[in-house]
């Protein structure tokens, strides 16, 4: 990997932010309930939709994804992320965005 570009990295996580609060809303306003199952979706789909702009440099993207930190649950069970200490980007991202836009 050539050397870090904290401008491009910003640019990702702001695109990526920008991503999840659209999809959030979406779901939001449909009443769905964030769930570890849903949290999953919701990164999947910012994440592609990031890949599909064609102009974010790949590595910057995968740095954001839930894989990168550990096991996240893909069950149909309400998402406690309250509890957790520390949680990716993306997913700490989906929390602000789900508790700020209803």
């Amino acid at each position: 990997m050539e050397g870090f570009n904290g401008s491009e990295f910003f640019a990702v996580k702001h695109r990526l932010s920008f991503a999840v609060s659209q999809i959030v809303e979406r779901y939001r306003t449909a009443g769905h309930v964030l769930t570890w199952r849903l949290v999953h979706e919701i990164e999947k789909e910012a994440i592609d939709a990031l890949k599909k702009a064609g102009d974010l440099d790949a590595r910057y993207i995968r740095m954001m994804r839930s894989s990168r930190w550990g096991y996240v649950p893909k069950v149909d069970e309400p998402a406690d992320l309250e509890a957790q200490e520390e949680l990716p980007e993306v997913v700490s991202m989906i929390q602000d965005a789900y508790h700020t836009l209803h």
